[in-house]
């Protein structure tokens, strides 16, 4: 079960494993106990022996539920809900707020790679920074005419680390300990504060492999396929700075959508390095359609690696070390 901290013990521990993300108060019980239920999954997975290529991508030397747990931990801290940035929040709430103002950032004068204007990609200008990493929205129907929609999952830390870097502030934001308790207060002095948006969305019927077995093990890979991706976004500096997608170029299925990476092990590389690694391990317990699927879920992610650049140059390996103040 994950440890809901305290703020005075947060101070002093580091968070390293995916028992020790703290859940906002501010996601609904059922959502919290699927998060959990999914989180539980990963530490009792019995990995199999991974490629050497997917040990250099995750940058590990062995993969266990014990490495991969680790790996998530060490760039995702706290979970807040699809709401937590709402208009009112940031008006009312100040859920969002300024630490400190003219600071100088590492990389001060480096463009990040995928806000490159001739990439096309949007200023990281608060409130809509989350909006960076677009694939963390579904759009679900509600009517022939009427389209609603649905947060799956978004690094909002990143986004704020980026966005405090362009403004010369560090941002922070304020994450809900339930009802009379103040909240927590996260620092964004690094993408690795690993502030994560996580909606309703990540549970619909639509992104659900196993509709007719909500508990199955594959729905729970499929979705911390999503979370390690996610959690890519944590890294990177100067130009690698959190591993922002890039257009998809003419001809792709996405063309023109912000779905694509041009980098070797960038978000899309390593949910589906984790996806197939997490596959090996259930197939004794997931059905062949499950399987079947979840290699379908692989290939898409596998199809939005672009191995040659806007550029025309060949896609690199990207330096994953995080910046930070």
């Amino acid at each position: 079960m994950k440890k809901l901290l305290i703020a005075s013990l947060l101070a002093t521990t580091t968070l390293t494993n995916a028992s020790d993300i703290v859940l906002s108060k501010g996601i609904k019980s059922k959502l919290r106990d699927n998060i959990e239920r999914d989180l539980n999954a990963l530490d009792n997975l019995k990995f199999k022996d991974a490629s050497p290529e997917s040990l250099k991508t995750m940058g590990l030397s062995n993969l266990s539920a014990q490495t991969a747990s680790k790996w998530l931990g060490d760039r995702v801290n706290y979970v807040v809900d699809e709401n937590a940035i709402s208009v009112l929040k940031l008006l009312l709430k100040k859920v969002i707020f300024v630490e400190r103002e003219g600071v100088t950032f590492p990389n001060a004068n480096v463009v990040p790679y995928a806000l490159d204007p001739v990439n096309k990609r949007p200023a990281a200008v608060l409130p809509e920074v989350p909006t960076l990493w677009p694939e963390a929205v579904a759009d679900k129907k509600e009517s022939d005419d009427e389209e609603k929609g649905f947060v799956v999952m978004s690094n909002v830390g990143a986004a704020l680390y980026m966005g405090g870097k362009q403004s010369n502030q560090v941002y922070g934001m304020k994450v809900s300990r339930g009802l009379l308790k103040s909240p927590l207060k996260a620092i964004a002095e690094s993408p690795r504060v690993g502030i994560i948006q996580i909606g309703e969305g990540l549970f619909m019927k639509e992104l659900t492999l196993n509709n007719q077995n909500p508990a199955s093990i594959a729905n729970s890979i499929n979705r911390l396929a999503t979370f390690f991706h996610e959690a890519r976004h944590s890294d990177g500096n100067g130009t690698s700075l959190g591993f922002a997608h890039s257009n998809c170029p003419p001809g792709h299925d996405y063309s023109g959508a912000a779905a694509c990476d041009e980098n070797l092990n960038g978000p899309y590389t390593v949910g589906a390095t984790m996806a197939l690694e997490m596959l090996k391990g259930c197939q004794d317990t997931c059905t062949e359609r499950e399987k079947e699927i979840l290699k379908l879920v692989i290939l898409d992610s596998q199809s939005r690696v672009m191995k040659t650049t806007y550029k025309g140059t060949p896609a690199t390996v990207w330096d994953d070390a995080p910046e930070s103040l």
